[in-house]
């Protein structure tokens, strides 16, 4: 009589084996999968439809619930659905070879579980022998590719190992190699700082660099101890390198100590040799033809914890990761899955292509995992789609560049995949150059405790496309994803470290194909500006912040953080050991965003720490430590530097910051180390907002450096000292030593080479709007502004434009309040439409300042108050009338003086702006000059010998008296006042080999206290001409004469006056170098033919000599 337990047992056992997908009843019953007991066993010939256990090399189904109790064959591929399961017993050491595992419409791939973690050794090795000779692998149509676990909809993989207590940890004294006479580590025994006594026994374990060489990270074995403590390791070899293992000068520098072994293991097969195209065998020469997992939307369930892959990823194929979940879209709570989808725990060490891989999908928790020695970016969110994931306590190192997209390659990879561009110019290294251990292409994601511990590029990269790139730009469109738009979730201490580039915030991807217009290829980097939003998805609502708080950032070979655009606020940052340590950066004209502005506060920026590193693979040694910055170890070490965006920097410790010296003569610096810098050779603008407060210097020597370039941007570098915490001068401005900043107000400060003023600095740019219309007379369309302050010419500043348009048409100065400046166009006629554009003005402020237009008769002046430019709509514009004098001048008038051929006008700011603004809130308030007539552009507009020179006059109108007698000219004075450069005279000139225009005098030229002769030429109906000008003198009664100076031909145009400005020094070298010495004043000089056949006659008019004031 069969017993009412028994039949209980069987009526438990009839409902619940028509449904074999663990659920929630299930683990309420069972804690550990391989106890089910409807599992049928592997080893039992009954459990396959076949009546036979699977073979060598067959492929195999299942469609009901296997256990593996023993080791198969090596086989083909396995296919598990229609309610099928493959179940791990819980015994050690089985191993199962397969070309590839595909688990959906219902299957599932179980090892342990969560509430039953697997305790012993599991190993699913993929295997096949190149890409040539295995099938790619599909399921409903979707590929899967080779050596793959593909996971489907429907499908299900479980796989759970029993962890130790931490999976990485950090030295807690530094350790060095046994070669070294500073070596503590006896016996390989290394100290952590966690309790580790339950690292297994011939684990692998990684030592990350702590220097500039991320290729110092080695791996090592964990041998037996028995005296070890809990906190203790011994390693089975010897190190190689110095490992950091203390915190110094306040910035946290100890190497991680990662766990790299699990008791599951993944792991492709690998061959002796690279079996692939020409181009992957060129870079690898070596087989990189690994395993990967590959999960698409619609999977049931999948968790990854406490997993090894080993010898995964491909490198010459897109999607073939060593853990990739594939176009999920969600996969937490809000896709419906009650069990959210995590990777934790895990280690990804030899890998081919990437670590782990988010690509369109959303809310998946990848925590407390290790990716190690990967070619291609790392942790990666994959198209710009992804969004509400959260990497937290992952570790990676180690990050090469690869082949599969552009922003993965180094230069030489980019070139060789694509030598050209769309018009056939060479490609561009800046298109690639960008592997990064972290590749954050959507800042909505959550990045908390993670370590980048070595990148060929970069540690961490924010980047911001217009929208998600790739498979996922459709759906980006449609749901108006912007991931420029979108704000930081959030960012939390995190390190970066061993990297070429630390922290990266800028950039986008190219989402077109290239184009004449866009020559760049897919997918390579492009400018991208950061513009996060209070509704991401309008570019017009409110700018909100974006807060990146806490970061550990060192030893990276160039900057430790680069952050352009965005309404960016950085704190409680500790940087060292870095060429540059921050830089923020906007945008080189004005700011995309023009309502925001950054700020770095609470951090500490140290120069060098104590940690002086180990010379390798060309990392060379500078007094006594690594220093891998460039021109012979000698590049200036900056810790902040300032760009062109408005910044703040608050409550900021600079911390060892020491110059280097020649060993020979201690003296004599030739390395210098500042606090803060600016950036070198810098053609963009600077912002005169940009503030310190509560700066405080540690064993600092220089806390401001200026470089020695003088480019447009170094010109005009300045920041302003709020608490004089400093410069020891409260609410003072910081410039550059040039006497065009130097007034009664400033002090020279000789250890920063800078002016410290009490002044107010505000910015101005002139703008030529009409660079068709203007008649440029230098090759390649060469500009130059000169502006001059106060009337005085040698308060002179020359700016030669931003690179932003061709040819050159903003030009930017930094003046200073209730100062007048002029501003003139020593190499061109003044362009047709001129735009002044005042940056950073406040409500009220007013500025006169005048134009020189060159020409005083034959033009028409119209001169407009707008905003942005608009002077097309009326709107905004407001015309400006001429008055009498310049003490008349108001916001309403303008006047033009006939006699110097300048204009005078005020701008006047009606609106108020917030401090990051460059420009009140509905627009930027701008003067517009528009010149017309019969002479509009024909005269340079150099009005500075008429304005402010003291001169000794040649010709202009007549001929000055004191040649009268001697005056010599083929032809005759021409009056024709519409013609002439100013006034109504000129002289004609005809180059033959004869003629000659002579002013000749007895002893009446000064041979010193002249700076200039100046000429103005007209090409009449040709260019190009050449004359020459000679001087004449005397010494002991004897007549002579100085070697022809030659003038330029491109300064002959026709029909234009064009000013010849020759420096007299120039003509006085000219003479014999004995004669030179004898002489104090000169008879006059000569305008000779530079050619000996004749030339078209040309036109010359006011010639004189400018005295040196």
């Amino acid at each position: 009589m069969i017993s009412f337990n028994l039949i209980l047992i069987l009526f438990i056992f009839l409902i619940f084996i028509p449904n074999y997908i663990i659920g929630e009843n299930d683990v309420n019953l069972i804690k550990c999968p391989h106890d089910l007991p409807y599992l049928k066993k592997w080893s039992d010939k009954k459990s396959w439809n076949t009546l036979k256990l699977p073979k060598k090399g067959e492929s195999i189904n299942i469609t009901t619930p296997i256990l593996m109790d023993i080791k198969p064959p090596d086989l083909g591929v396995i296919r598990i659905f229609n309610k099928g399961m493959l179940v791990w017993k819980h015994i050690n050491g089985f191993e199962l070879r397969v070309k590839a595992i595909l688990v959906y419409d219902g299957g599932q791939l179980i090892i342990g579980s969560e509430q039953c973690k697997f305790k012993y050794k599991a190993t699913i090795t993929l295997i096949g022998d190149s890409i040539y000779t295995e099938a790619n692998q599909t399921i409903n149509s979707n590929e899967y590719g080779q050596k793959v676990i593909g996971i489907d909809s429907g499908g299900t993989i479980e796989l759970h190992s029993e962890v130790t207590k931490i999976t990485w940890s950090k030295l807690k004294s530094t350790i060095s190699p046994p070669s070294t006479f500073k070596s503590k580590n006896k016996y390989n025994i290394i100290t952590l700082l966690d309790d580790v006594n339950d690292w297994p026994i011939g684990s692998e374990i990684l030592i990350t660099s702590t220097d500039y060489d991320m290729e110092q990270s080695e791996t090592n074995i964990i041998d037996k101890c028995t005296t070890c403590k809990p906190n203790q390791i011994k390693l089975k070899n010897p190190i190689k390198y110095v490992h950091w293992g203390s915190i110094t000068r306040g910035v946290d520098e100890r190497a991680e100590v990662a766990l790299l072994t699990r008791n599951i293991k993944i792991q492709g097969q690998l061959g002796r040799s690279c079996k692939n195209s020409k181009l992957v065998c060129d870079f690898f020469p070596f087989d990189s033809f690994g395993a990967h997992i590959m999960i698409q939307k619609g999977f049931v369930n999948a968790h990854f914890f406490g997993v090894e892959l080993y010898n995964v990823g491909q490198s010459h194929m897109v999607s073939r990761y060593p853990i990739h979940f594939h176009l999920c879209e969600r996969v937490d709570q809000l896709g419906g899955y009650e069990k959210p989808a995590y990777i934790k725990h895990c280690s990804v060490h030899k890998s081919f292509s990437r670590c782990y891989v988010v690509h369109g999908t959303d809310g998946l928790l990848i925590h407390d995992n290790i990716g190690f020695d990967s070619i291609g970016h790392c942790f990666m969110l994959c198209d710009g789609i992804e969004m509400d994931n959260t990497f937290s306590h992952n570790l990676g190192a180690v990050t090469r560049h690869g082949l599969l997209f552009p922003h993965d390659r180094s230069c030489d990879m980019c070139i060789r995949i694509q030598p050209k561009d769309y018009n056939g110019n060479p490609t561009q290294c800046t298109e690639c150059n960008a592997v990064s251990t972290f590749w954050i292409s959507n800042p909505s994601n959550t990045f908390i405790d993670n370590v980048a511990a070595g990148s060929a590029s970069t540690g961490i990269w924010y980047l911001f496309s217009d929208y998600p790139s790739g498979l996922s730009y459709q759906r980006g469109v449609k749901e108006k994803i912007k991931p420029y738009l979108l704000p930081v979730k959030k960012f939390y201490n995190n390190i970066i470290h061993s990297c070429t580039n630390g922290l990266q915030i800028d950039g986008g991807v190219k989402l077109t194909k290239p184009s004449k217009k866009e020559p760049q290829q897919l997918n390579s980097m492009i400018s991208a500006r950061y513009k996060p939003r209070s509704n991401p998805k309008d570019p017009n609502s409110k700018p909100s912040p974006s807060i990146f708080n806490g970061a550990t950032i060192y030893k990276n070979k160039w900057r430790g953080c680069w952050a352009r655009g965005g309404f960016l606020f950085m704190k409680n940052f500790k940087i060292a050991d870095n060429a540059i340590g921050f830089t923020f950066a906007s945008e080189g004209t004005i700011p995309g965003d023009p309502n925001v502005g950054q700020q770095i506060y609470k951090s500490l920026i140290v120069g060098e720490s104590d940690n002086i590193g180990q010379q390798s693979n060309n990392i060379p040694i500078v007094n006594g430590r690594t220093n891998p910055y460039g021109e012979n170890g000698l590049m200036p070490i900056r810790g902040f530097e300032i760009y062109d965006g408005t910044i703040s920097l608050d409550s900021i410790v600079f911390s060892s910051f020491k110059s280097l010296s020649l060993p020979s003569s201690s003296s004599s610096t030739v390395r210098n180390s500042s606090a803060i810098g600016f950036l070198r050779f810098n053609d963009w603008q600077s912002s005169t907002e940009t503030t310190l407060k509560n700066i405080k210097y540690l064993d600092v020597d220089r806390e401001i450096h200026f470089e020695q370039s003088l480019m447009d941007g170094d010109k005009i570098s300045t920041l302003r000292d709020l608490d004089g915490s400093t410069t020891k001068l409260s609410n003072s401005i910081l410039v550059r030593n040039l006497l065009f900043y130097s007034t009664k107000n400033c002090n020279y400060k000789k250890q920063w080479d800078a002016l410290i003023c009490k002044e107010e600095t505000r910015q101005i740019y002139i703008c030529n709007d009409d660079t068709d219309s203007t008649n440029y007379l230098l090759p390649n369309h060469q500009s130059t502004v000169v502006a001059i302050r106060d009337g005085i010419e040698n308060q002179r500043l020359e700016q030669n434009g931003l690179p932003n348009h061709s040819p050159r048409n903003r030009f930017q100065f930094l003046v200073f309040k209730d100062h007048h400046y002029d501003f003139h166009f020593p190499n061109h006629p003044t362009p047709p439409i001129l735009r002044v554009q005042p940056m950073n003005w406040k409500q009220s402020e007013k500025l006169t300042f005048g134009v020189c237009i060159g020409a005083s008769k034959g033009i028409n002046l119209t001169v407009l108050k707008t905003v942005n430019g608009t002077y097309g709509n009326t709107d905004h514009v407001q015309e400006l009338y001429p008055t009498i004098s310049m003490n008349l001048i108001s916001e309403s008038t303008y006047y033009f003086d006939e006699i110097t051929s300048i204009l005078y006008i005020m701008y006047y700011q009606y609106n108020s702006k917030g401090h990051f603004s460059y420009c009140p809130e509905y627009g930027c308030e701008e003067l517009v000059i528009k010149i017309s007539g019969i002479n509009s552009g024909r005269v340079t507009g150099d009005c500075q010998s008429l304005a402010y020179g003291s001169s000794f006059t040649l010709f202009d109108e007549v001929v000055n008296r004191k040649f009268e007698n001697s005056f010599q000219m083929d032809k005759s004075i021409i009056y024709n006042s519409e013609y002439a450069y100013r006034g109504n005279a000129y002289l004609p000139y005809h180059p033959t080999s004869k003629s000659q225009i002579q002013f000749k005098c007895n002893n009446c030229i000064p041979s010193v206290g002249i700076k200039y002769l100046e000429i103005w030429v007209n090409g009449n109906r040709y260019s190009n001409q050449r004359i020459s000008i000679q001087l004449f003198y005397s010494i002991d009664l004897n007549q002579f004469k100085s070697q022809p100076f030659p003038i330029d031909g491109n300064y002959f145009k026709k029909n234009s006056w064009v000013l010849v400005r020759i420096l007299f020094e120039k003509l006085r070298n000219l003479l014999p170098e004995n004669h030179i010495k004898l002489i104090s004043s000169f008879d006059g000089l000569s305008i000779i033919n530079s050619l000996a056949s004749n030339q078209p006659i040309l036109f010359l008019d006011n010639i004189k000599l400018i005295y040196d004031n």
